[in-house]
């Protein structure tokens, strides 16, 4: 039965573990790793404290990527963070992409005191766009992509493991 409960939530490519939904199986200890970073980003992303697209992107914590491979390697998220790329935007809407890492995952155990047994870190990225037509706030609305940029994720470990944005809804 526990068993089948994992299978459920995570998804197993070749030695690789993902994590999609919620629940899913996550470690809590990284869950909050990447809500330390995810949570001050959302506050701007959703109720940002200005009004405009781009003064609403000038606003986003993180580190700015222009999606150049070698450009990557520049970033210093060994300890967890957030990367924001393909940054655009109109007189209307504000588009970013956002990757964020969690860092490594300190020696201690789980939540439930056991010793732990899983990736060393976690990353998730997802889309945003903003539309600045609506008042008297713009909307924002998420789409969870399925892989981040590849030149980011060999930043980490080399057992970090993919967890898909709604892991961290909740």
């Amino acid at each position: 039965m526990f068993l089948c409960a994992i299978v459920a939530t995570t998804t197993f490519t070749g030695c690789a573990v993902e994590y999609h939904g919620y629940p899913s199986g996550i470690d809590g200890v990284l869950w909050r790793q990447v809500a330390s970073f995810e949570d001050p980003l959302s506050q701007r992303l959703y109720s940002p404290p200005v009004d405009g697209p781009t003064a609403y992107l000038d606003t986003l914590p993180g580190a700015r990527w222009d999606g150049d491979a070698l450009s990557a390697a520049e970033f210093e998220i060994e300890q967890g963070g957030i990367v924001l790329y393909n940054i655009s935007s109109t007189d209307a809407f504000a588009h970013v992409s956002v990757f964020i890492a969690s860092g490594p995952r300190p020696a201690i155990p789980t939540d439930d005191g056991y010793a732990y047994n899983g990736p060393s870190e976690v990353y998730t990225c997802y889309d945003v766009r903003a539309d600045f037509r609506s008042q008297p706030m713009p909307s924002a609305e998420r789409d969870i992509l399925t892989k981040c940029p590849t030149p980011l994720v060999e930043l980490l470990a080399e057992d970090a493991a993919f967890a898909s944005g709604e892991v961290f809804d909740g």
